[in-house]
């Protein structure tokens, strides 16, 4: 027998980094006939098999032989075969496969004829134990005598040796037969390639550390290669810079081209490579691609062989047979293509792009024409599809685009400055829409085309940018003069920035439920055919117009939908959904919730911090309200005075004026800042005009000169049809002010009624914030009418609830036993039923109700309640009675009544 080197027929060890992988062991495991492990170099085959080879020990013995091009000497062949059937030591050393048939060894000078396989097969037969056999790179098998004597092999071997062949491409000795009958177990590229989870197993251990988006970026450059990881893994060994790395990681890398060319790439024919190196060009390659960038009409024959053959290449989609070559050696011969001919890679770009927006592919159609380095053709292709990008939120393909172009290009074109300004401001980046803006109108051309004209209206309605139209067409006016819209995206994001500037434009008096009826239209529109970057800009514009129009459910409805849409796409930073935010946290600071307007405030500033100045003046101003609101009242002012001065000369809503205005003069008075009072009051008059909020303004200004009567006659004149109001709360303001106004008037009557009015104004928009803010003999008013568990989930009841103690002390000392009395009288049970769930007797609990109302100066039961809730002594929730008395028996430690508390 020759001598075979141990190299050739030992298990390889395994790297200390291996990364384990126990399922497909198992697959493995189940093999009974033939296993085959079929994939491109680099792909772990020899790791798995030794992985499943040490696992097996040692109940189980693997014969493993390592093939090459030797090997297609019969007789080098299956002396490497019985070499390592011997080093089993499950073998024993009189067994027949050791010693030969007749026991004196075996005469290679007889292999490749059919009757010595036929003794091996038998010699295997006679094995006690079970063996497995592994032909790694059974590729390199290319003699017809050789893989005869394999397919013989498979086909003789008894059932205790199962073999498992391993090699880049399937060998061709007929393994189809073993299909049938499922005695054939194929492991290929797409089972072998990493997992996400794998990839940073195997990254970690090697000491490298990837943050999650790092690590997608790394995963999808190597598409779960695990050769391209391990390049990756040792240079990040060695590299400072993580970004860096990972923006320059590719194909061209030296260590991964010198692999790709030697491992991958030889084996294959010069003209497959050729056709590949064509078709790199584009990630996604269906067949009819192919034959254009080729020139081959076999080009689909060629790439489904190159599939079944080595699994370099995918098939993505069954109906338009795309395929797809592993991603680093797509970007190895892609560089490759630019190294021989920059100007043949420039052409396939070119008729890349156009067979892809032909085929309505418009992100893909622009990427090639932006690497195409052919000016018109990018102009072409930007016109055609810069505004359908945009309505399905595409900015980012856009935008990379451009760069690719350059900015000498973008700036020779005034469309392509525009669709910039668009597609920067869109995304967040507003300096750079800023100046993309600047730059179109300065290279207006003195007879602008249609689709210029167009695109700059959109862009002047959506706001948010500097001017670019030299002649502004008004808002409600086609901006395509007499003839059809270009096309319907253009159509339907015309129309929303034409409600968006008419929204924004009004003066207080225009009907805006035509607008609104428009955008509900539109959001149907922009929902059925899937433009979701349209949807969220309708549904903030519907917000901001329901706002407008008083409709506070609707804008909190649609705000909320905007919100939700924003952060699902990862379009948090665009205009539209920081508007959305502050929408949000303007139904937030309405419904008396500053804690949730700081929070929403929050994360928009932090996104917000180059926006333009009304939307982070708007944000401001939440923000200085809730502090206000939260008790920090000098925090709020400073914020609230500190945001006019963000906002400058700039433009803002009216809406957002008025609640800027109200809610600093409402600190300065509290705070007794007069002066400061005065100065927003004049502010507001410069805005705004003669608003109902300046009335409101002029009438606590009298209250608090003492001109009560004057004061009133303001308010009445204001509610009796007056300057209209720009918020809905004002009114409801107003109203209050008039009750407090009665109140010192000791008009009871005229309080109540007012009163009455300011809640059917409030109800319809959930408007908590001006009852939770007012005046302590206002809320006592309030507390003698909705003070019972029966209104406690309406608005008065809830404001009740929200609102803060009067800070009036009240000296009186009530026992914990005649607390917890206190805490129920609000409730619909009777004494008999509050005394059952107390374990008291009636007589015990009339008591302690008598005690109470000689402590809190009342006479009955009502009016116990109204003091409870002025002064904080009763707890500050919403609970049905039950509950409510569960908790008062937790609060009540025996029978007895405990030590006394002050309260206040």
């Amino acid at each position: 027998m020759t001598i075979v080197p141990e190299t050739k027929i030992s298990v390889p060890p395994l790297p200390a980094d291996t990364v384990r992988r126990p399922l497909l062991r198992r697959e493995l495991d189940s093999i009974r006939d033939v296993g085959l492990v079929c994939a491109p170099a680099g792909y772990g085959k020899t790791l798995l098999l030794a992985e499943w080879a040490e696992a097996g020990r040692p109940s189980t013995d693997t014969a493993w032989v390592h093939l090459d091009g030797d090997d297609d000497d019969p007789r080098l062949f299956w002396g490497a075969l019985l070499g390592a059937l011997a080093r089993c030591h499950t073998v024993p050393a009189t067994a027949p496969v050791r010693t030969g048939p007749d026991g004196r060894g075996w005469d290679l000078s007889a292999a490749g004829r059919p009757e010595f396989g036929a003794a091996v097969a038998a010699a295997l037969g006679e094995l006690d134990r079970p063996v497995r056999l592994v032909l790694d790179d059974v590729h390199e098998l290319s003699a017809p005598e050789v893989l005869h004597d394999v397919a013989r092999l498979l086909r003789h071997r008894p059932g205790t040796v199962p073999v498992v062949l391993a090699g880049r491409w399937d060998p061709p000795i007929g393994l189809q037969r073993f299909r049938p009958q499922g005695r054939l177990v194929e492991l290929r590229a797409d089972r072998l390639r990493l997992d996400r989870d794998e990839a940073e197993a195997l990254l970690r251990r090697v000491g490298v550390r990837l943050h999650a988006e790092q690590l997608d970026r790394l995963y999808g450059q190597t598409d779960g290669w695990p050769v391209g990881l391990r390049f990756a893994a040792t240079a990040l060994q060695a590299s400072p810079n993580v970004e860096g790395f990972l923006a320059r990681f590719s194909g061209v890398d030296r260590m991964v081209a010198d692999y790709l060319v030697d491992e991958v790439l030889s084996g294959l024919p010069a003209s497959a490579i050729e056709l590949l190196r064509r078709t790199s060009v584009s990630d996604d390659v269906p067949v009819a691609l192919a034959v254009e960038l080729s020139g081959r009409e076999d080009a689909g024959h060629v790439l489904a062989e190159l599939e079944s053959r080595t699994a370099l290449v995918r098939l993505r989609g069954r109906t338009l047979q795309t395929y797809r070559v592993q991603p680093l050696i797509r970007s190895y011969l892609r560089g490759d293509l630019q190294r021989r001919s920059p100007r043949a890679a420039g052409d396939l770009h070119s008729v890349a792009a156009r067979w892809w927006l032909e085929r309505d592919h418009p992100a893909t159609a622009l990427t090639h024409a932006a690497l195409a380095a052919d000016p018109a053709l990018l102009v072409e292709v930007v016109r055609r599809v810069a505004v359908p990008l945009l309505v399905t939120g595409q900015h980012r393909a856009l935008r990379r685009a451009l760069r690719r172009a350059g900015d000498a290009v973008v700036a020779a074109d005034p469309s392509l400055s525009v669709v910039a300004a668009l597609a920067a401001h869109q995304a967040g980046d507003r300096p750079t829409g800023v100046a993309a803006a600047r730059q179109a109108r300065r290279r207006w051309p003195p007879e602008p085309s249609a689709q210029l004209v167009v695109l700059s209206t959109i862009a002047d309605r959506l706001g948010g940018l500097p001017r670019i139209l030299v002649r502004e067409i008004p808002p409600g006016e086609s901006p395509w003069a007499d003839g059809p819209p270009p096309d319907e995206a253009t159509e339907l994001l015309s129309h929303v920035a034409d409600c968006a500037a008419r929204v924004r434009g009004r003066d207080g008096a225009e009907d805006l439920r035509p607008v609104r009826r428009t955008l509900d239209e539109l959001l149907v529109r922009a929902r059925r055919t899937g433009r979701d970057h349209l949807l969220l800009q309708c549904h903030t514009t519907a917000a901001a117009a329901a706002a407008a129009d008083g409709d506070l459910h609707a804008m909190r409805e649609h705000a909320a939908h905007a919100d939700a849409l924003a952060g699902a796409r990862g379009w948090a930073a665009s205009p539209a959904a920081l508007d959305a935010r502050a929408l949000l946290a303007h139904a937030a600071l309405l419904a008396a919730d500053p804690e949730r307007v700081l929070r929403l405030v929050a994360d928009a500033l932090h996104r917000a911090e180059t926006a333009e100045p009304r939307l982070r003046f708007v944000l401001e101003v939440l923000r200085g309200a809730a502090l206000a609101d939260g008790g920090d009242r000098p925090g709020g002012l400073e914020v609230l005075q500190h945001a006019r001065v963000v906002l400058g000369d700039h433009d803002a809503d009216r809406i957002e004026i008025a609640l800027a205005a109200t809610a600093e003069f409402d600190i300065a008075l509290r705070l007794g800042h007069h002066a400061a009072a005065s100065a927003v009051q004049g502010w507001l008059a410069g805005r705004c005009g003669t608003a109902g909020e300046a009335v409101v303004m002029r009438a606590r200004a009298d209250v608090l000169g003492g001109r009560v009567d004057q004061a009133r006659a303001t308010l009445h004149g204001l509610l009796d049809g007056g300057p209209r109001a720009v918020l809905p709360a004002t009114v409801v303001e107003a109203q209050l002010l008039c009750s407090e106004l009665a109140i010192r008037a000791e008009d009871r009557f005229a309080a109540a009624l007012a009163l009455r009015d300011a809640v059917g104004l409030a109800e319809p928009h959930d408007l908590l914030r001006p009852f939770v803010h007012a005046r302590p003999v206002v809320r006592r008013l309030l507390a003698q009418q909705y003070g019972t568990l029966e209104v406690a989930h309406t608005l008065p009841g809830r404001a009740l609830v929200l609102a803060p103690p009067d800070g009036e002390r009240l000296d009186a000392a009530l026992s914990v036993r005649e607390q917890a009395v206190l805490e129920l009288l609000p409730s619909l049970e009777s004494l008999e039923e509050i005394a059952a769930d107390l374990t008291v007797s009636v007589n015990t609990l009339k008591t302690h109700v008598r005690s109470i109302y000689g402590k809190l100066g009342v006479g009955n039961r009502r009016d116990a309640v109204v003091v409870g809730y002025e002064h904080g002594l009763i707890h500050r929730t919403v609970s049905p009675p039950r509950r409510a008395t569960a908790r008062a028996r937790r609060h009540v430690p025996g029978r007895a009544g405990g030590p006394t508390r002050r309260t206040g």
